[in-house]
């Protein structure tokens, strides 16, 4: 008979440090096909229990070894609103096979700009006033049924924001999602990868304040089980992260 046991998993990302471990709703499933009764060890394969917590990081963080200025090409336009445009990669992972995808160009980050009235894009280099590079990191543990970690990893949410266009406006700019210090035990596999879902504007149309909503998917899989986690998150050009529901 397939088992199944659902949840919605949302994590909450506030710019308030945190040292309280958070336990993570999941869903699993058992794989079609599998058999428990073949010598497997169902309470190695099957996970029990996950957890999040923010941890603190250093000065150097992920940006400092993969910054190296931003390029003039900003990345494929991938969204579009009325005073709002999305540029980067809509689409980017950020594990594969168990280990960090590492983007060392600048135009894969999701920059939201302003757009003019006849559509052209605006010059980065025409905007201003953005603030120093934010981030907040946190780690990730996967227990299997003896309580043991069988997948670990910390992800790095950071963003740049407040750009103006003529002295107007909030923008972001070098919004990304990074793994790194991934362990994945033997038997099992793991993925990640994240998601720009939607832009808004939370100002007025003279002067827009940019919104971006990022999902982040997970996928685990042992012999035995499939587990699957999404997160979502808002970052605003005031430089805000808010949980989504």
């Amino acid at each position: 008979m397939k088992k199944i046991i659902t949840a919605t998993l949302l994590i909450i990302l506030t710019l308030s440090a945190s040292a309280e471990v958070t336990n993570l709703p999941f869903s699993q499933t058992k794989i079609d096909g599998s058999d428990d009764s073949k010598g497997y060890d169902v309470d190695y394969h099957t996970i029990s229990e996950i957890t999040v917590e923010e941890i603190e990081i250093g000065d150097e963080l992920v940006w400092a070894s993969q910054y190296k200025g931003f390029d003039k090409n900003l990345g494929e336009i991938i969204l579009v609103i009325d005073k709002l445009i999305a540029l980067g990669k809509k689409i980017w992972p950020i594990i594969e096979a168990g280990k960090p995808v590492i983007h060392t160009s600048m135009g894969d980050p999701i920059s939201v700009l302003p757009k003019t009235l006849d559509g052209e894009l605006i010059e980065f280099y025409d905007m201003h006033s953005w603030s120093m590079p934010m981030a907040k990191t946190y780690r990730v543990d996967f227990k299997n049924g003896f309580r043991s970690s069988v997948i670990s990893f910390d992800y790095t949410v950071y963003f740049q924001h407040g750009g103006q266009y003529e002295d107007k406006g909030a923008y972001i700019t070098g919004l990304n999602v990074q793994a790194s210090n991934v362990s994945v035990s033997w038997g099992f596999e793991f993925s990640a990868r994240s998601e720009l879902v939607s832009i808004v504007n939370h100002g007025s149309n003279d002067s827009p304040i940019a919104g971006a909503a990022i999902r982040v998917d997970y996928t685990a899989k042992s012999i035995l089980r499939e587990i699957q986690t999404a997160e979502s998150f808002h970052v605003t050009g005031k430089g805000q992260i808010k949980k989504l529901y």
